[in-house]
């Protein structure tokens, strides 16, 4: 009887390529879309700044500069998970065939499992943790690349 219910799971259990790849095209349709927002909102902030610098409001101009820097710093850690996302994806077979995860691929694997815990607007990223978690077990701690981290 488990020899049948392990035929059955094999055959409709999803493989580790199918999901990683669903979750990854999520993950970047849902980036493009919140780096259209963050781009719009700058936008509207650049201009802010520039009207409250010419009526003499330094000080408030000031912090909003600050508030405009932050944004940016985030929509580049936006990048760098949609790069991670579309460098695995290039290399999911190579990854589904192996047991252990490709040396060209831990930064990335590493800094989409850290990146998923400070995203909360992404996720898909959770999911891919997951299933990064389950595969590679969790030894990726030491290749997290540091740009990820200051997010």
């Amino acid at each position: 009887m488990k020899f049948f219910a392990n035929m059955f799971e094999a055959w409709f259990k999803r493989k580790f390529d199918t999901k990683c790849k669903l979750n990854i095209n999520l993950t970047l349709m849902r980036i493009e879309i919140i780096k259209r927002r963050r781009n719009a909102m700058q936008k509207f902030l650049r201009g802010d700044i520039a009207e409250l610098l010419r009526l003499g409001h330094d000080s408030e101009a000031y912090r909003r500069v600050g508030r405009l820097y932050l944004d940016q710093n985030r929509t580049l850690c936006y990048d760098f998970v949609g790069k991670y996302c579309t460098l695995i994806s290039d290399q999911l077979t190579v990854m589904n065939e192996q047991s252990e995860c490709p040396d060209e691929c831990k930064e990335a694997v590493s800094s989409l499992i850290y990146a998923a815990a400070r995203f909360g607007d992404l996720p898909e990223l959770r999911k891919l943790r997951t299933l990064f978690s389950k595969r590679y077990e969790n030894s990726f701690k030491y290749f997290v690349n540091k740009e990820v981290s200051s997010c």
